[in-house]
């Protein structure tokens, strides 16, 4: 990263001292000008008082541009340098609103998804786009910290309702499935018993992430990863190859698995049936299977 540098190694850097230097000159004609304009004899001459009148007012516009002109470059420099440093550490984009930037993403997404979390509130907003997604050819990995673990309690106690946000979602992807024809290993969803840091979502090459917050609001009485700002990872960073390597080692430690054809069973019999939560998460587990930790990412 940038060392903090004196203004004028800044200016020598930003290329700057040129204009600089013309700038300081025209300011002494200019002062030099007036201090001439001042003497008698020539302000008593019409001519000669008309001429350095002339001359110190057009260099004043000329003084004043430049600096101006030296202040916005300057700036432009220290931002670029400051853009400079975050694409440095691996950070190519900062975004407020995460749904937005990925459904943009999510657009002409054709090749690989991936998805993490707990409760799958934005993932459930953005079920469409993704079982549009795969349907036109990308393969998809979810994995999720689900709510009968000790970790996911942990974070967010035992009495978050989940399950109709997990089972829109995967009923979302195994339509799409089955409308692309993919197999079991083109199409998973894997279950952690580990507490997750990232909010990671991948679309095709772009890796967008961003911390999960744990600050309390009224609506869902927890700051949500969405609430945070997200970052589109540059490609090949060192801090994108991190991200990329807790994603892969978080599926290589899953669990459990879900069994599609087991899915098909609990969703009807949980959508058919009247269910309190913690049936429903009883169904969910039964159709889940033992991971069988094959590398498919």
């Amino acid at each position: 990263m940038h060392s903090k540098r004196s203004l004028r190694e800044r200016i020598k850097s930003y290329k700057l001292g040129t204009q600089v230097v013309i700038d300081i000159i025209l300011f002494l004609i200019f002062v030099a000008s007036l201090l001439f304009y001042e003497i008698p004899t020539v302000r008593n001459n019409e001519v000669a008082s008309n001429v350095f009148l002339a001359l110190f007012t057009s260099i004043l516009v000329s003084v004043i541009t430049l600096t101006v002109d030296i202040i916005v470059e300057f700036n432009r420099h220290k931002n670029d340098t400051y853009l400079e440093s975050l694409r440095e550490f691996g950070i190519g984009n900062l975004y407020l609103d995460k749904e937005a930037v990925l459904r943009e993403f999510f657009e002409d997404c054709d090749s690989q998804i991936w998805v993490s979390g707990y409760r799958l509130i934005l993932t459930n907003k953005l079920k469409k786009d993704i079982h549009d997604s795969i349907v036109r050819g990308a393969k998809f990995s979810a994995v999720i910290c689900p709510p009968w673990t000790d970790a996911f309690k942990m974070v967010y106690g035992s009495n978050e309702k989940v399950l109709d946000n997990y089972l829109q979602v995967f009923n979302a992807v195994n339509k799409a499935r089955k409308e692309s024809k993919k197999d079991i290993h083109q199409v998973q969803v894997v279950f952690v018993n580990k507490p997750i840091f990232s909010d990671t979502y991948r679309v095709d090459q772009h890796l967008v992430t961003g911390p999960y917050m744990h600050n309390k609001d009224e609506e869902y009485n927890m700051l949500m990863a969405k609430d945070f700002f997200s970052y589109d990872l540059v490609r090949k960073s060192r801090l994108s190859e991190l991200i990329h390597d807790e994603y892969v080692t978080l599926y290589k430690e899953a669990y459990l698995e879900l069994d599609w054809d087991k899915f098909d069973e609990a969703y009807n019999k949980i959508v058919n049936g009247d269910m309190r939560e913690a049936e429903k998460i009883e169904v969910l587990k039964g159709a889940c299977v033992e991971h069988a930790n094959m590398n498919n990412l």
